[in-house]
């Protein structure tokens, strides 16, 4: 079995189909390092978190020295809720040796002002930014804590596009989409680390809700809106995340699912919060099934913020605009797939994360389906 045909079959979201190779491929080599790392890999997109466990603690006894195998098992222990175990373990997700298309690399900032939980008394701290968007819209709402711990000054240094929206953030003294000058800092941390140093053993909500708010175009906004809804409630939709990610085939909702969703919404009108390209015959669809797409109105995540604070209810496979509006405290019904990210766990309809969000969740790996049917239960039944 190629390792190229198993990432091809994870890549159209496959799982299944992808595990069963790996399980033939683990059977004739029972401590292929690799194939060990794949089945837990499988295992964990297919929702088994504990059996992602088993495998990921059999890569480590075999190679204790590789850093992915250690932050592959975080990856299944967080997924299970296990935070004090996992958490040190993800310290070591931004090893210069690891391979990945979204490999965290701190390479450019001195290691040895690395903030590891030291004092921050008359000290300023850079927050870096890693990941996803969605990664830095959800732990940015730590800063505040920060200057509770004696910091001096807290800077945050984000990506392209969000420093406008973060600069509302509470506790934050500057931001910046460039890398500061080491001149302006005297330690630096990496935003998915401040659970860790924070002592956080669990998902947690916000100390305050929304911790962000919109910088740009509210009264536009809300002008727009209210002439759209005419007193009628309204939705934003977004059902597919960017088509360059890995999991995207996994994450996504097929657009002729999403139609069928919200062909019965109770009266709601809808609006497309849908950021990754569309085609011409997505966009003529949506707009004959009475779906209103903002595609370039949105210029930024304060727009699509602002937007957002003028809706009712947000419908999002997991994006970084569901974490926004999380973050914003709006009504958003999250849809997973069976295997989702492990902040989300492995069950329940709640998240200590974001108050305000409702998950629904695939039975069984690619079920949309049955996620449909229960989102089109929950639009008949609310007002």
């Amino acid at each position: 079995m190629s390792q190229a045909a198993i990432d091809g079959l994870l890549r159209q979201g496959l799982v299944i189909e992808a595990r069963t190779q790996v399980d033939t491929w683990l059977a004739s080599e029972p401590e292929r390092l690799l194939a060990l790392q794949y089945q837990g890999l499988t295992r964990l997109y297919c929702g088994d978190a504990a059996g992602a466990e088993a495998s990921f603690r059999k890569a480590l006894a075999l190679a204790p020295e590789l850093p992915r195998n250690s932050a592959n098992l975080a990856i299944a222990l967080m997924a299970q809720g296990l935070y004090g175990e996992g958490l040190p373990l993800y310290e070591s997700r931004y090893a210069s040796d690891i391979v990945a298309h979204d490999r965290v690399s701190f390479a450019a900032l001195p290691p040895e002002r690395q903030w590891r939980g030291e004092t921050l008394a008359e000290r300023r701290l850079l927050l870096v930014r890693e990941q996803g968007y969605g990664d830095q819209i959800q732990f940015i709402r730590f800063a505040p804590r920060l200057h509770t711990l004696g910091a001096s000054r807290v800077t945050a240094w984000v990506s392209p596009g969000l420093a406008a929206l973060l600069s509302s953030v509470e506790g934050l003294d500057a931001i910046s989409e460039g890398m500061p000058a080491a001149d302006e800092y005297d330690l630096w941390c990496p935003l998915l680390s401040l659970p860790l140093l924070l002592g956080i053993n669990a998902p947690q909500a916000p100390d305050k809700l929304p911790y962000l708010r919109s910088p740009a175009r509210t009264a536009h906004w809300q002008q727009q809106i209210a002439s759209w809804a005419q007193e009628r409630p309204t939705v934003g939709i977004v059902w597919a995340g960017s088509p360059g990610n890995s999991v995207d085939a996994r994450r996504s909702l097929p657009a002729e699912l999403m139609l069928d969703m919200l062909r019965e919404r109770n009266g709601r009108v809808a609006v497309s919060l849908q950021l990754a390209p569309l085609g011409m015959e997505q966009i003529e669809q949506q707009c004959r099934d009475g779906i209103i797409p903002l595609l370039d109105m949105l210029s930024d995540f304060s727009d699509t913020a602002a937007v957002i604070e003028q809706l009712d209810l947000i419908i999002s496979v997991d994006t970084a605009v569901a974490h926004l509006a999380g973050a914003l405290g709006k009504p958003t019904w999250l849809l997973l797939p069976a295997g989702p990210d492990w902040r989300w766990g492995r069950q329940g309809e709640r998240t200590d994360w974001y108050p305000s969000m409702r998950i629904f969740r695939q039975p069984t790996p690619g079920d949309w389906g049955s996620v449909v049917q229960a989102v089109q239960k929950a639009l008949s039944s609310e007002e």
